[in-house]
């Protein structure tokens, strides 16, 4: 059995990943992920500003990938450097 699926927009492009509760569960140990159930900090990561500006940036790097001018994370590095910074 597989233990996550993608959900894809109407032109088959993967948008997000399901996880099962085992898969989840693992990443969390081998990556010290926290348990988002007990998150109750509601302030906000990031200003609105900050977001807008990542979200820019994100837009950008995708361009640059489709264009062949670079290389994008895979998804053990994205977490690596999340950690690294602080944010898990």
């Amino acid at each position: 059995m597989t233990s996550f699926q993608y959900i894809t927009d109407k032109k088959g492009r993967k948008k997000a990943v399901i996880l099962s509760m085992k898969k989840w569960q693992t990443l969390q140990k081998t990556y010290d992920l926290p348990d988002l159930e007990e998150e109750s900090d509601d302030k906000p990561v990031f200003t609105k500003a900050e977001i807008l500006d990542n979200l820019r940036e994100a837009v950008e790097e995708v361009k640059l990938y489709r264009q062949g001018k670079i290389q994008l994370q895979t998804a053990d590095e994205f977490l690596e450097e999340l950690k690294q910074e602080g944010y898990l």
